[in-house]
């Protein structure tokens, strides 16, 4: 996955969206992020300038085929900012910041493992599981049936 910045180029604060939860970002402000969320907010940016600003700009807002369209390019390029500059973090750590600005959700409860003394069956499951005893894995109903073991016919 690529990175990119999204920069609030303008002197306006500007909220955008992802997944229903508004993210605001400062006049002025750099955030570097997944490019495609950067696309993004660089998009709904470029929208409302050309609204705001542009006479006529309404007509030039979410194109089809952005790059056959040089009014949305030049307000689009100053608020997307590929990556040049190298890696910033693992992609997971790029998800996690820009899905969870503020951090892991409080309603998940996290509970260590407790290691496992034993080389049996019993206390393994009784030091690392939930459960008080062994969990059993069948195959499929109807599978004895049709196949042997082999997994022939």
């Amino acid at each position: 996955m690529s990175n990119a910045t999204f920069h609030n180029f303008t002197d306006k604060p500007f909220t955008g969206y992802w997944d229903g939860k508004p993210k605001t970002f400062k006049p002025g402000e750099r955030m570097y992020m997944p490019a495609y969320l950067a696309a993004h907010f660089a998009k709904h940016l470029t929208n409302r300038v050309l609204i705001e600003e542009v006479k006529g700009g309404e007509n030039y807002t979410s194109p089809k085929f952005p790059a056959q369209v040089p009014q949305f390019m030049e307000v689009f390029n100053k608020a997307y900012i590929p990556d040049e500059e190298g890696d910033k973090g693992s992609e997971l750590d790029q998800e996690i910041a820009a899905a969870s600005p503020k951090g892991p959700s409080a309603d998940i409860d996290v509970v260590p493992m407790r290691p496992i003394t034993s080389g049996s069956a019993a206390a393994a499951a009784e030091a690392s599981g939930p459960g008080k005893e062994a969990q059993i894995i069948s195959p499929p109903a109807g599978d004895d049936d049709e196949f042997d073991h082999g997994g022939n016919k």
